[in-house]
């Protein structure tokens, strides 16, 4: 099992010239959704101010002119009616212009307006002025049911933040005064106590939001323009999924950024996002010298044109003065520096490293000394230090002193950042949800916690809102209205009652606790845990009694896929498997409570993991069978198509004859291979027979009851409750299940892929690795099993984390790494990242100890011998 996981983490950190298949992946266009925010981050380094908004309001939708005389035309024509049918029902007085005097509309501007007229009504429903009225409606309706009314107050609220040119303002004078008339009726107590329906789980809360930057890239743009010609050290510290890997996009509009990635596909999704926006991007991987430098076309200076196309063919890599990021592994950092200073000075050069953390949990890693290479060789005096979790300044004095004499007058700048548009709740090993309120058992220690949250705020967005809602509704039971702390006092009005600002609320209110108030709160508030993915009636509890159960492996290969009695397992135990393990039975009865996007399980034993959920999944043996049998017969034939198609390329390629001498130098140029015409009738009839045989491969698949959270398997593992309409279904389609059943893997694997798994471990075939992340990226697997050393960099799209029992030497930093891999979806989703050993909680609420080791390396390698 050691060997195992030590391998997995070589293979991760091996590095070597992109494949072809990478090459592919970054020609592929990003989504025009992402293409939008790549453009902000490069627009917005010279102006942090920046905000972008694609909503379409009428005068956007129509392109017509702006003019108060248009805009009155179009409030008559298209609104007021709408507005006069809501004030008359509900006997308002409400005067749109307010004695203004508007000119009539040229008659010229009217015939524009009728022109678009069809296309509007077919529209009505995309425009921003039309759904403000539609809320409006609404809000009047339910003026008197305040339960109804808060959520949809607070989301016009919201809406009139976004930055959208040109509303009508007729409309917008209405809008205002409803939200007057709606805003005397609801107390600052109504929104909070309905924070998770009202923020949380409001899908059209964000729909017309602003695009802009976060203040974490802002502070970070605007101090390198400031400090353009002085070295400069920046511990950049900002959560995962927040733009930090993207940022070098916009420093690249006033340095030459060389991107320094341990995690390799990080490196890849900048690539592709920099070439999407015309960013010249080259490559340093598994560099031995500085030819193995490869430059994207883009950003190419000589190259031969392709005679056919018309376009570059041949690049020359030895020219690399229009490169703007050049990407690189730390083993060939140095070989891309010099190349880059070769046509660039050291001064307008910044090196960002990625993750620098990565591998310095170790006390000794075979990549520690390269690191120090790195750092010791370096002449770049603008540098980047981008990470998650990377200790604060006051822990690496060592490194930054080095760094200080080495590039003199130097300036070291920090600056760190938190985002909390978005809950994600931890869930301890009883399937409860863990607050510092419920599970510290001392006032001393919860205001400990308390304290250090309060330094850490990243890890707001692990509290749950609706616990947070539940502690302050209880705790203002016996307030004093006149209390400083109390609701009513501490937020001015609506516009204040944030996610983030809850938040922050609740650790106030843990701050000031006095111990009459904690010993009441905690014994009231210890009776309300329960779990938090109890979704049957007869379901017990998601109760750890004992980790999964111990498959010893003695080397790489797993035992052939037999069917066997799960329960044998553990058949001293008095319980079930299936209560030993509720929680965790991800292909069975726990199902249904990964919901909105695919999951990740972060463990080191994946093999075991892997022969575990083969064998719960219930699938009976004659089925099996019939997979195994089909599977082999597969990899027969498939064996059989590989020879043939050796057979066929053979003969399909015959020597050129025009290989010549140089008779001056005796150099002799280089064979050239050209292609014959395969028209001849041996070669026809090997092609028919490479096409028969691929006809005779099997289409594997597996009865939809077996496919986790398909409706018939919800209501085969839960049938007294209705259909999770939110329960995340894998997408595996027919061409990828044949790919990979025709690759040379275990059979557990293939049969996993069959039912939406996939697991990322070291592997004799790149090929399924190479799989596996594509259809991650494409959010098509429902569960991904992957080992500790893939989390950092990892920007798949997880809306669920399990971090297995088995990593007991997480420190704090890798911990809160992996929890970074959860969430980066849409703000409106179930998330939670859920814990098999709650130490690991609780070691992330006291944060690291005095013997940081990752502060020890950076100290020891991040410094001149």
């Amino acid at each position: 099992m050691i060997y195992n996981f030590i391998q997995t983490i070589m293979d991760v950190l091996k590095q070597s010239k992109l494949s072809k298949s990478e090459w592919d992946t970054i020609e592929v266009p990003i989504t025009e959704k992402e293409k939008r925010i790549v453009l902000l981050i490069s627009d917005g380094y010279n102006n942090t101010s920046l905000v972008k908004n694609y909503s379409k309001n009428m005068v956007q939708f129509t392109k017509l002119s702006c003019s108060d005389e248009m805009q009155y035309y179009i409030y008559t024509k298209y609104f007021q009616s709408i507005i006069n049918s809501m004030t008359k029902n509900h006997d308002l007085v409400f005067n749109s212009l307010n004695g203004k005097q508007i000119k009539k509309l040229k008659s010229a501007d009217a015939i524009r307006v009728q022109n678009v007229d069809h296309t509007i009504k077919d529209n009505i429903d995309n425009i921003f002025e039309v759904d403000c009225l539609q809320l409006c409606k609404q809000i009047l309706k339910n003026i008197q049911k305040k339960s109804l009314l808060c959520k949809d107050l607070y989301t016009i609220i919201y809406w009139k933040r976004a930055s959208i040119d040109n509303n009508n303002p007729y409309v917008m004078n209405f809008v205002n005064y409803v939200i007057d008339l709606a805003t005397r009726t609801v107390s600052i107590k109504d929104i909070i106590y309905k924070a998770p329906s009202i923020i949380e789980q409001n899908n059209d809360l964000y729909k017309y939001e602003d695009l802009h930057l976060f203040p974490h890239q802002k502070e970070i743009f605007s101090y390198c323009r400031l400090n353009r010609n002085d070295p400069k050290l920046i511990l950049y510290t900002a959560p995962t999924g927040t733009g930090k890997t993207l940022t070098p996009i916009g420093l690249a509009n006033d340095y030459k950024i060389v991107f320094v990635c341990v995690a390799r596909h990080i490196g890849m999704a900048l690539a592709k996002s920099a070439i999407s926006v015309d960013k010249k991007v080259a490559f340093a991987f598994g560099c031995e010298t500085a030819s193995d430098i490869r430059l994207h076309y883009f950003a190419a200076v000589d190259y031969e044109k392709n005679k056919r196309s018309g376009g570059i063919g041949r690049v020359d890599n030895s020219n690399g003065s229009s490169v703007e990021i050049m990407i690189c592994d730390v083993q060939s950092y140095k070989i891309a520096m010099y190349y880059m200073q070769s046509f660039n000075s050291a001064e307008n050069l910044l090196m960002y490293w990625d993750e620098p953390t990565m591998t310095l949990d170790y006390e000794n890693h075979e990549l520690h000394n390269t690191i120090h290479d790195l750092w010791e060789n370096n002449t770049i005096p603008n540098i980047v230090l981008s990470c998650a979790t990377l200790p604060n300044e006051s822990e690496i004095q060592d490194c930054i002193q080095d760094f200080r004499m080495t590039f003199m007058n130097a300036s070291v700048h920090t600056i760190t950042s938190y985002d909390c548009k978005k809950s994600i709740p931890i869930i301890n090993k009883k399937g409860e949800c863990f607050m510092p309120h419920m599970y510290c058992d001392t006032l001393d220690k919860l205001q400990q916690y308390a304290r250090y949250c309060n330094d850490n705020k990243t890890l707001l967005r692990y509290f749950d809102l609706q616990e947070t809602v539940r502690f302050i509704e209880c705790l203002h039971e016996t307030m004093d209205e006149k209390d400083n702390h109390h609701m009513d006092i501490y937020f001015e009005n609506i516009n204040d009652i944030t996610m983030n600002n809850l938040k922050l609320y609740y650790l106030v209110l843990l701050s000031n606790l006095n111990e009459g108030e904690w010993n009441r709160m905690y014994s009231k508030l210890n009776m309300m845990i329960h779990s938090k993915f109890n979704a049957d009636d007869t379901a017990k509890p998601l109760t750890r009694i004992q980790s999964l159960p111990n498959v010893e492996e003695t080397n790489n290969n797993i035992g052939d896929l037999t069917r066997v009695q799960s329960e044998s397992h553990v058949a001293k135990l008095k319980t079930t498997l299936d209560d030993v393990l509720s929680g965790v039975l991800l292909t069975t009865k726990d199902a249904h409570t990964l919901t909105d996007g695919p999951t990740i399980y972060i463990a080191d034993n994946l093999l075991n993991l892997a022969n575990f959920y083969v064998h719960q999944s219930k699938i009976p043996e004659f089925i099996l069978k019939q997979l195994i049998d089909s599977i082999q017969r597969n990899n027969n034939i498939s064996e059989t198509i590989k020879t043939m198609e050796e057979e066929l390329e053979k003969k399909l390629q015959v020597k050129d004859n025009t290989e010549s001498e140089n008779a001056s130098n005796k150099i002799k140029t280089k064979k050239t291979v050209r292609e014959k015409s395969g028209l001849d009738e041996n070669t026809q009839i090997l092609k028919d027979n490479i096409d028969q045989m691929k006809k005779q491969l099997s289409h594997l698949s597996l009865h939809s009851q077996y496919i986790p959270n398909s409706i018939e398997h919800q209501m085969k593992w839960k049938p007294k409750k209705e259909v999770v309409s939110n329960a995340f279904t894998p997408n595996v389609d027919e061409a990828t299940v044949k790919e990979i059943m025709s690759l040379k893997i275990h059979k557990h694997y293939k049969l996993l892929v069959l039912m939406g798994i996939g697991v990322l471990i070291n592997q004799e075939n790149k090929k399924y690795e190479e799989i596996v992340k594509q259809l991650a990226q494409e959010q098509k697997l429902f569960l991904i099993l992957a080992s500790s050393d893939f989390i950092y960099g990892t920007n798949y799209q997880f809306c669920h984390g399990f971090i297995g029992k088995d990593l007991p030497n997480m420190t704090w930093q890798k911990i809160l790494q992996t929890m970074g891999r959860i969430g980066r979806n849409s703000s409106q989703q179930n998330y939670s990242v859920r814990f098999r050993d709650d130490n690991m909680i609780h070691k992330l609420f006291q944060g690291a100890s005095t013997d940081n080791r990752e502060a020890l390396n950076m100290n020891s390698l991040l410094c001149h011998d």
